[in-house]
């Protein structure tokens, strides 16, 4: 990993969590890239609306040589307009990507670990093929919880971590 480093995010790192957002829409392959204008739709805007503002907004930034290369966010949603990976008011949901060139060299682990230090508690939705993301969650104490879809919902849950459990 380089000269990788992490830190919490900053109010001037709010364009940044909203590029890493458009990334964590995963596309399966074959398919074609959503718009960029997928981020204006509501479902997938709540996300990032106003982060900051809520109480429980976290996100975690992964820099390499001074330039920002992923980020893992987490925010409590609510029953009244539940997230993807939504289980409870009170867990809030996981969102992180990485730009493509730094996949797949531990970024995404140190950030999530980084970010489940301060909030232990989390749950997100994955797509089911997405196996790397899958592989990952479940190394850091993810269950499946239901799917919808093609993805599945994980929770994990304040005491997890250790070997998968799925």
């Amino acid at each position: 990993m380089e000269d990788l480093t992490t830190r919490p995010w900053e109010a001037a790192d709010r364009p940044f969590l909203w590029d890493m957002l458009y990334l964590a829409l995963y596309v399966r392959p074959g398919d074609d890239p959503l718009p960029r204008a997928v981020l204006n739709d509501p479902h997938i805007a709540h996300y990032l609306d106003g982060f900051g503002e809520r109480s429980g907004d976290d996100a975690e930034v992964g820099l390499s040589s001074g330039q920002r290369v992923g980020a893992a966010w987490c925010r409590r949603l609510t029953s009244d307009d539940p997230g993807y990976g939504f289980v409870a008011d009170d867990v809030p949901e996981l969102g992180m990507a990485v730009v493509p060139e730094r996949r797949g060299r531990g970024v995404g682990r140190l950030l999530l670990t980084q970010l489940l230090g301060r909030n232990p508690a989390m749950s997100l939705s994955v797509d089911n093929t997405n196996d790397a993301a899958v592989a990952l969650y479940d190394s850091l104490g993810f269950v499946s919880v239901g799917e919808a879809g093609g993805s599945a919902t994980m929770r994990r849950r304040p005491s997890a971590g250790g070997p998968p459990h799925r």
